[in-house]
């Protein structure tokens, strides 16, 4: 009967290690499947009480000599209380393809330069974004005050401009050119 317990016993420790480990498949299968992808959306690049965003549109970029153009790019401040705790660039490309070739160039354009230089601490890709982390003395001198002044004024030029457009779509000019008879 002693016999019989261990053999329950050591079949039950033989079960839960197979759950264990078919959990712990699923769980790096997981893993591996979303490794790459981006977890960034539109959502995230919106100021909130912890961060303030400024987006430009690609073709507001004066780019020409840029081999890689981004779609957008997001400027990203995060701050806690008074002071800016961080900056973080996102260039917004088409694809993911596209983010590692530029990070590939723009690494290679920084590969001898002093980061206190560049003002780079970092850049790395997250889906289709590249993504650029300024060292502390880019946003040393910037309080939170000057840069809800900017993204204040980012937006009041961009409804203005979308004012300026509507009011002209909408006027009709209507020109009558008549001709002397002689």
């Amino acid at each position: 009967m002693a016999e019989k317990a261990k053999k329950d016993n050591k079949n039950l420790i033989i079960g839960i290690c197979a759950a264990v480990l078919v959990v712990v498949v699923i769980v790096v299968a997981v893993v591996f499947a979303t490794k790459g992808t981006s977890t960034l959306s539109d959502a995230y690049f919106v100021s909130d009480d912890t961060k303030y965003v400024i987006t430009v549109d690609g073709d507001e970029i004066d780019a020409e000599d840029e081999e890689f153009v981004p779609v957008k790019t997001h400027v990203v401040y995060t701050y806690s209380g008074d002071t800016i705790t961080g900056m973080t660039t996102y260039m917004e490309f088409a694809d993911e393809a596209t983010a590692k070739a530029a990070l590939a160039s723009y690494q290679e354009a920084y590969a001898d330069v002093d980061p206190s230089e560049s003002g780079v601490a970092s850049m790395s890709t997250n889906g289709k974004y590249l993504v650029v982390v300024a060292t502390e003395d880019q946003y040393a001198d910037t309080t939170v005050s000057d840069i809800k002044q900017y993204v204040e004024f980012m937006e009041m030029m961009k409804n203005s401009d979308t004012e300026d457009t509507e009011d002209t779509e909408d006027t009709e000019v209507d020109v009558n050119v008549e001709e002397d008879e002689e």
